[in-house]
């Protein structure tokens, strides 16, 4: 395990030592770490004599992570045990170990808690569950140094995750900042897209994603609405009362649904990463362990999303499809069909023509 409380201006010239959600699942295992050549820059005023010189030493030095760190240096194996679902991993070489928590606000970084001085930062950026790369930065002993580490995986697998999987449904179904989509209408758009593809209702949540709750907007307005009598479903003569309370409701009847594509158009199974976003992925039997993948699929090239817009209120029952690059997220087609009419019927013509109107791109299942 590296010393991080010995940066100092003797390793300028050597190299100096680097300290799931189940979205984001971090595999458990061996590393080996390697630490590469950047800067190290002698502070004006604060450096050490003849600390310019030490700096150019170090950033000539000579030293597998490809071509992401400039003459890498090996600094041995190191042992990573997650915990926490993935939120927080133990960095061990010998009796040394280094505690990393997930960032707040990126579920992929991770910034080291301790790493002796206060002044420089050690994170690390996970890559496809098993590569990872970071950055130690900071000031030490007069200098700034900046230099990139790596962590590549030697003998890995996957952590125990068991019941993270129920917590983060179980999350998402008290989180008062969501609301719950209309289970019969998400259930009844299933089916529609279902029928549309061609995939056998038995087997439509197979193919055909959708989420149970929704995050809630920021101009969602959550005051109660008071509506004047004849207004909306506020009677004319209500009790004698002159005004009617409609309180905001805890669902929502926007359904989107969502289903992937290989590149010859067919469908593939999908599953759901399991972060707050629910992003899918394919269901692909062969990656049950992330961390020693043997793909079994092809993999997704689109995203064929149809999302059902049944506001009664407003008169509104649209169906709106999106052809959309499965890693980019960047949408490349879209139709948009208008219903005029109120219930089920009016839906499933909205969904022909907007899925006839991105071209029909479904021609079988996997």
């Amino acid at each position: 395990m590296i010393d991080f409380t010995r940066i100092s201006l003797t390793l300028a010239f050597a190299a100096m030592s680097p300290q799931l959600a189940l979205a984001n699942i971090v595999c458990a295992g061996t590393y080996e770490f390697f630490s590469g050549k950047n800067t190290v820059q002698a502070i004006p005023g604060e450096a050490p004599e003849n600390g310019a010189r030490a700096a150019e030493l170090y950033n000539s030095r000579a030293g597998w992570v490809g071509q992401l760190i400039p003459k890498p240096q090996s600094e041995g194996l190191h042992e990573v045990e997650v915990s926490q679902c993935g939120r927080q991993f133990v960095l061990t070489q010998g009796s040394k170990t280094m505690l990393f928590l997930q960032s707040i606000m990126d579920e992929t970084l991770y910034v080291a808690q301790d790493i002796g001085t206060a002044e420089v930062d050690l994170t690390l950026r996970v890559v496809d569950h098993k590569i990872m790369v970071g950055t130690i930065a900071g000031k030490s002993h007069g200098f700034e140094i900046n230099y990139p580490v790596a962590m590549d995986p030697r003998d890995v697998s996957m952590p125990a995750m068991r019941g993270c999987a129920e917590a983060t449904v179980q999350e998402e179904q008290v989180d008062e900042d969501r609301l719950i989509i209309d289970p019969a209408l998400r259930l009844e758009a299933i089916n529609i897209v279902a029928d549309q593809l061609g995939v056998p209702r038995d087997r439509a949540e197979t193919y055909i994603y959708a989420q149970r709750t929704v995050a809630k907007t920021e101009s969602r307005n959550d005051e109660p609405i008071i509506l004047s009598p004849g207004e909306g479903d506020c009677p004319l003569v209500f009790a004698g009362i002159r005004d009617c309370v409609r309180y905001p409701s805890d669902t929502t009847t926007i359904v989107e649904t969502n289903v992937l594509l290989d590149e010859g158009g067919r469908l593939l199974p999908v599953t759901t990463d399991g972060s707050a976003t629910n992003r899918i992925r394919v269901d692909d039997p062969g990656l049950a362990d992330i961390c020693a993948p043997e793909e079994s699929l092809p993999p997704a090239s689109q995203r064929l999303r149809m999302t059902f817009f049944a506001i009664d209120e407003d008169g509104i029952n649209d169906v709106q499809a999106s052809l959309v690059d499965a890693d980019t997220d960047i949408a490349t087609d879209a139709h948009y069909a208008n219903g005029y009419n109120a219930g089920r019927q009016q839906r499933v013509q909205g969904a022909d023509e907007a899925y006839q109107g991105v071209g029909a791109p479904v021609t079988g299942m996997h």
